[in-house]
């Protein structure tokens, strides 16, 4: 056997030659697990809802994800925040969690979802607000290709601040009514399309929860499509990016807790403004905010007869080589079922207000072709929720040269074809 670095490469270039992806993989299931619950309004009782948020601020020094291989972070120009929505029916809860980070992979969102007491898996989504100032929890950012950029002990705490959110967040719940609106992001001067020019989805939904008593605010849900990426490659400074800025503008302003939650942010949604520095952050943050007091001010009620959850999981072919190397190396840790990634696809619906749940970055002309396939104009992306898979883009995009980059940070080349599948698939299942 050859040794030494040249050794080395051959042994990789035959293993990728070959399609393997690292040994210790297990079989595929018999069955798909899949998982589905509807509590109904009227048999529960009222509504409550609640909020809270925690502080998950790294040390500095730590592997940031996104960008440059290697990139250590060398102070804090914001903090981080792990941010719970809690809705309670009768005696069954469901959270909606945002989390300033680039995406956290779906074993550990599993394991961050095993610490949170008196909640079933299904029921909370963790989505990620995709920053590219925030710590190495995937794996592929460390010192080079080979090592990774995790930190045990910071998603251990990631996970102790998620189940604290989460818990304050239901002792805080009071009987409360939503209301739901909409604004367009202008066309120019906020967000754009680095690949195909005005190419995004232009809709910021504000979905806001008011006590019943007083109508104060009890919890926000903010949901708009870019990369939180003003902050750009040679930042070397933690950072929530236009997120934390936009969450903290809402409170200032008077309207109470926010939970950000990403959309179909990819190839290659990102914010249009000319500073790159935290003035920047600033200025898409508080002009974001102009937007969703906008959707506010045309809020209307939304009638909650049920909330209603729908996952299945899908497999995914490891075929990209940045993955297959990430596999072996161990610098990513993903479970591996016949050279295929579990994740998982789904819907929530609270009332009239319907999210599809999707575990990556989707492109958003795949994601109007989801909702006009289903006959959902309305249907939220909930982007990067409880995985992050990479790009998810259509088989036109995902061959074109021009998204060369995407589809290398994408688990295979139609991985954007078998989502929109499963969740087509589903809820058409799920209508019956």
């Amino acid at each position: 056997m050859a040794r030494g670095p040249a050794g080395l490469v051959a042994l990789l270039a035959s293993a990728l030659a070959s399609g393997c992806v690292g040994i210790f993989q297990r079989p595929m299931p018999a069955t798909v697990p899949s998982y589905a619950i509807e509590v109904a309004a009227s048999a529960a009782g009222a509504l409550r809802v609640g909020s809270a948020e925690r502080d998950v601020t790294p040390a500095v020094g730590g592997y940031l994800a996104g960008f440059n291989l290697g990139r250590r972070s060398t102070g804090v120009a914001s903090p981080l925040k792990v941010r719970a929505l809690v809705l309670e029916l009768g005696d069954r809860p469901f959270a909606i969690v945002g989390i300033d980070n680039l995406g956290m992979l779906r074993e550990d969102v599993d394991w961050v979802k095993r610490g949170v007491a008196g909640f079933r898996n299904g029921d909370i989504c963790v989505c990620a607000s995709h920053t590219h100032a925030g710590p190495d929890l995937i794996g592929l950012w460390g010192f080079y290709l080979w090592t990774s950029g995790r930190d045990p002990d910071y998603l251990a705490a990631v996970r102790a601040a998620t189940a604290a959110a989460i818990a304050e967040a239901r002792q805080n719940a009071v009987p409360a009514e939503f209301a739901v609106g909409r604004a367009l992001l202008p066309p120019e001067g906020l967000v754009r399309n680095s690949n195909r020019g005005g190419v995004f989805d232009r809709r910021l939904v504000v979905l806001q929860a008011r006590a019943r008593d007083d109508g104060r605010p009890v919890g926000t849900l903010l949901h708009m499509a870019c990369h939180p990426e003003v902050m750009r490659r040679r930042n070397t400074e933690i950072c929530a990016d236009f997120v934390g800025e936009l969450c903290d503008e809402w409170r200032a302003r008077g309207h109470g807790q926010a939970v950000f939650v990403n959309g179909a942010l990819g190839a290659m949604i990102s914010p249009a403004i000319e500073r790159g520095d935290l003035q920047g952050v600033v200025e898409f943050g508080r002009g974001a905010c102009d937007v969703a007091e906008r959707a506010l001010a045309v809020a209307e009620p939304l009638a909650v007869d049920a909330v209603e959850v729908r996952r299945r999981d899908v497999f995914l072919p490891m075929d990209a080589i940045g993955f297959r190397l990430g596999r072996m190396t161990g610098a990513l840790p993903r479970e591996v079922f016949d050279d295929k990634a579990r994740s998982t696809v789904g819907f929530l619906r609270i009332g009239g207000f319907r999210a599809a749940l999707v575990p990556g970055e989707m492109e958003p002309a795949l994601a109007e072709r989801v909702r006009a396939e289903l006959g959902m104009p309305e249907l939220v992306m909930f982007g990067l929720c409880d995985d992050e898979v990479g790009y998810l883009l259509r088989a036109q995009e995902a061959r074109d040269p021009e998204f060369a980059y995407e589809r290398s940070m994408s688990p295979c080349l139609l991985a954007g074809e078998i989502v929109c599948a499963e969740l087509t698939g589903q809820q058409r299942a799920g209508a019956r």
